[in-house]
C-alpha cells in the first residue's frame, strides 16, 4: 500500500511539473460561429478553420489556411469476408437532413443516415458535432442496427492527407507514453504502426491536428499508408463493432477533435490539460474513497472536488485555458490534502494525546504531592 501511495504521489508531481512547463494561452474567442448548409453539407468556419461535414454523418473535411488537414472522420463498413461496403464520409442514405442550433459559445450540428438494406449492413448513424468557438469539437455518434446483421466490421476512421503530412510524424499517446510514427514521403510499406491509442495528433507548418477519444477511451488501431492501394491519405483506424447484431443493439461513441494553428505548444497544452484532467478525476476517486479523516483534508477535499468539476465544464465548452487551470488546481490541491492529513493526523493523535497525557500525569503528580504534603 506504501508503495502505491509512493507511485500515486510521484505520478501527481510528474503531471504538474509537465502542466506548469507551458503558459497559459488564452483561447477564448468570438461567440458566433459562421456556418452554412449547402445541400447535404454543413460547412462551418472558425478564423481560418474550415469544416465540412456531411449529412451521412462524418466529417468529410477540415482545412487551415485553405489547406486539408483531415480528409475524413467516421466509419468504414466491411460486410463478411472484408467486402468493403463504403464509408459515411461519401456513402449512405440521408435520413434526415442535417440541422443546426445556435449554442453558448457556439453551434451543435446533427445528422442522420443510414446505410440503405441493399447492402445487408443494416446500420444507422447519428451524429451531434458541437462545435465551439475556440475550433474544438465534440462529436457524439450512436450507431445502432436497425436489422439484425452480420458485419465483419465497423471501423472508425480518421484520414490525415499525405500531401499535408508526409515527411511529418504522428503522436500516438495510450498509457501514459507517447510514441511517433513517422509518415514517409514515398510509400514503404501499407501498415506504419499498430497498437492501441487514446490521442493522436500531428503538427506541419500549415497547423496542428488533435483527436481525442473521450468514450471509449482508448482502441486499438492500424495506421496505413492508403498508397497501397492507389489512395491519398494515412489512415488511422480501429474496429468498434463486429460479429452478429441483432436488432435494436446500439454503440455509442464520443471524441474530441481540434484543428488549430496556435503551434506545437499550444498541441501539448491540450494533451496536457486532458492528462491532468484524467489524472485529477483518478486522483479524487482515490481520495474520495480514502476519506480524509480530519476537518482541514475534508475542507481541501471539498475544494478538490469542485476544482474537477469545473475542470469537466470548461472542457466540454471547449476552453482549453479553463480545463488546463482547473486541472492543474486539483492536482495541487490533491497534494496538499496528503500533506494536510499527514500534518493534522500528527497533531489529532499524536501531538494532542501526548500532551493530554502529560497534563494527566502532572494532575496525577500534583495529587500525590497535594496528599504527600497534607500528611506531614
Amino acid at each position: 500500500m506504501m508503495k502505491f501511495r509512493r507511485i500515486t504521489t510521484l505520478l501527481v508531481i510528474s503531471i504538474l511539473l509537465v502542466l506548469s512547463m507551458f503558459s497559459v494561452v488564452s483561447t477564448k474567442a468570438q461567440e458566433e460561429v459562421p456556418y452554412e448548409i449547402s445541400g447535404d453539407t454543413v460547412r462551418v468556419t472558425i478564423g481560418n478553420v474550415d469544416i465540412s461535414i456531411t449529412a451521412r454523418t462524418a466529417i468529410s473535411s477540415i482545412s487551415i489556411g485553405g489547406v486539408q488537414v483531415v480528409s475524413a472522420v467516421g466509419f468504414g463498413v466491411f460486410a463478411p469476408g472484408w467486402r468493403w461496403i463504403g464509408g459515411t464520409w461519401y456513402y449512405g442514405e440521408v435520413l434526415e437532413p442535417p440541422t443546426v442550433e445556435e449554442i453558448p459559445g457556439g453551434i451543435r450540428v446533427r445528422t442522420h443516415a443510414r446505410f440503405p438494406p441493399e447492402s445487408e449492413q443494416y446500420f444507422e448513424f447519428i451524429g451531434i458535432y458541437t462545435i465551439y468557438s475556440t475550433g474544438m469539437i465534440m462529436a457524439n455518434y450512436t450507431i445502432t442496427a436497425y436489422e439484425n446483421v452480420d458485419t465483419q466490421g465497423v471501423l472508425f476512421y480518421v484520414q490525415w492527407p499525405i500531401s499535408t503530412f508526409k515527411g511529418s510524424s504522428l503522436y500516438i499517446a495510450y498509457g501514459g507514453t507517447i510514441s511517433s510514427v513517422n509518415l514517409p514521403e514515398e510509400f514503404k510499406s501499407q501498415t506504419l504502426s499498430s497498437g492501441s491509442y487514446s490521442v493522436a495528433y500531428a503538427s506541419t507548418k500549415y497547423g496542428d491536428l488533435v483527436v481525442i477519444l473521450l468514450s471509449p477511451p482508448s482502441i486499438g488501431y492500424d495506421l496505413d499508408d492508403a498508397r497501397a492501394w492507389g489512395g491519398d491519405v494515412f489512415e488511422l483506424k480501429g474496429t468498434i463493432i463486429s460479429g452478429t447484431l441483432t436488432k435494436g443493439t446500439t454503440y455509442k461513441m464520443s471524441l474530441v477533435i481540434y484543428p488549430h494553428s496556435k503551434g506545437s505548444e499550444f498541441t501539448n497544452m491540450i494533451v496536457s490539460a486532458f492528462s491532468g484532467l484524467g489524472a485529477a478525476k483518478t486522483t479524487l476517486e482515490t481520495l474520495k474513497k480514502s476519506k480524509p479523516r480530519t476537518p482541514g483534508g475534508a475542507k481541501l477535499l471539498s475544494q478538490c472536488e469542485r476544482e474537477v468539476e469545473l475542470a469537466y465544464k470548461a472542457f466540454s465548452q471547449g476552453d482549453i485555458e479553463g480545463t488546463y487551470t482547473h486541472a492543474k488546481k486539483a492536482l495541487e490541491l490533491a497534494q496538499a490534502i496528503k500533506y494536510t492529513e499527514r500534518r493534522q493526523r500528527i497533531i489529532f493523535f499524536v501531538i494532542i494525546p501526548n500532551i493530554i497525557g502529560l497534563i494527566l500525569m502532572l494532575l496525577v503528580v500534583k495529587t500525590i504531592l497535594s496528599k504527600v504534603k497534607s500528611e506531614s
